[in-house]
């Protein structure tokens, strides 16, 4: 810590005689290779104290709150979160689709996942239907996500 607060002051001491030396010098060329030195010692300054021996920086010295157990469960929540939202957004879709095309239906269950990419899968799109409207529903999903398996389970609705 020691090490970075020597960084902070010494490049705020070159910045205020940087600011000094700009308003001091005269325009051209001269001025343009001022710039350059200040800039060139300023970089230097900042580096140098970085360069002694026992200056290391650890990664696993920042990486302890992944290891804990709230960022699990925050994660799991936000997955959680980020997987319903989606799923009630797809349902709604489908009932708005169903309902435009007269389709009656009881329930649409979504089955969803995240793949490695934290991308969103719909991996299947099951549908509580009356009968005789499976084709129906069959084609409407598949026009729609035609990856997705599509299940449609028939009954007579109340």
């Amino acid at each position: 810590m020691e090490t970075i607060s020597k960084v902070i002051y010494s490049a705020c001491v070159i910045g205020v005689v940087s600011t000094f030396i700009e308003i001091a010098s005269p325009q051209g060329s001269v001025k343009k290779q001022l710039d350059l030195i200040v800039g060139i010692v300023l970089v230097l300054v900042v580096i140098t104290p970085f360069m002694n021996k026992e200056f290391k920086i650890r990664l696993s010295d920042y990486t302890y709150v992944q290891d804990s157990k709230i960022y699990g469960e925050l994660n799991e929540f936000s997955t959680q979160t980020v997987l319903n939202e989606a799923r009630s957004k797809v349902s709604d879709y489908f009932r708005q689709k169903f309902n435009e095309d007269g389709i009656k239906y009881d329930d649409i269950i979504i089955k969803l996942e995240l793949n490695e990419y934290n991308q969103i899968e719909i991996k299947r799109v099951t549908v509580k239907a009356q009968s005789g409207n499976e084709k129906r529903i069959t084609q409407l999903v598949k026009k729609e996500l035609p990856q997705t398996e599509v299940t449609v389970t028939a009954g007579d609705s109340s």
